[in-house]
This record gives structure tokens, sequence and C-alpha cells, in this order.
């Protein structure tokens, strides 16, 4: 009896282009980046530290979150590169490092504030918002 690999011709991956997988492994990179945006409480903390460094305290009363849950989300950008920091004897500041991640995070408020009503207030926000950055 002839064997299972005999029996049936071998199957073949298909051909992928030369370079198919180092493109999968950019947009496995550009989806993270643009996930580090998904999330309201960071986007509330790159808000509070847009214009100048912030010690945490100082980020967990702008955003009104918890010190572990501000930290958490700072630890996150911190890995991806999007924040630096920098202690000062029992402090921590944190601020921008990555000015085009403020950029997208910028551009992306005004297009949403182009497509909501004129008279929302979600909109004069959102504008308020991009021009502080």
């Amino acid at each position: 009896m002839k064997s299972r690999s005999q029996r049936l011709p071998a199957r073949r991956k298909p051909d992928r282009p030369k370079g198919a997988d180092d493109l999968g492994r950019v947009f496995a990179s550009v989806a993270r980046y643009f996930a580090l945006l998904s999330d309201p409480t960071r986007l509330k903390i790159l808000h509070a530290i847009c214009q100048s460094e912030q010690s945490v305290s100082a980020i967990v009363a702008a955003t009104g979150t918890s010190q572990t849950s501000v930290s958490r989300h700072l630890g996150l950008l911190h890995q991806a590169g999007v924040v630096s920091r920098r202690r000062e004897h029992s402090l921590v500041y944190y601020q921008i490092a990555d000015a085009m991640f403020v950029d997208i995070c910028r551009r992306v408020c005004v297009q949403i504030a182009g497509c909501i009503d004129d008279r929302a207030p979600l909109r004069d926000q959102l504008l308020e918002f991009a021009a502080q950055h």
C-alpha cells in the first residue's frame, strides 16, 4: 500500500512576490503605530503633554484618569517611542518624542471636526485641540 505522500501530489505554497514578507512586516508595524491612537485615554495624555513636558501627577490631573491607567498608557507610548521620559528626584516627566505622531493626531482631529455639524460643540473642541498643537 502506498503512503499518503506517495498517493497525493505535493501541495505548493502559492508564489509570493519577493519582499511580500517585508511589506507584511511594514504593515504590521504601521498597524501597531496607528493602534496607539485608538484609545481615548492615550489621546488625552498626548493632549496634556503636546505643549510642554509634564509630570505624571500633572498628566493625571489634566486627564482625570487614575495614576495606574496613566502610567500604563505612558508605558505603551514610551515603548513605542512616541514619548520620552526623564526622572528628576522622585518625579517622572514625559514629553513628546515623535512629532509626526502628534501631527497625525492633529490632522485626524481636524478631518473629523470638518465632518461634524457646525453647531456641534464637539466640532469646536476638536478644532481647538488641533489648533493648540
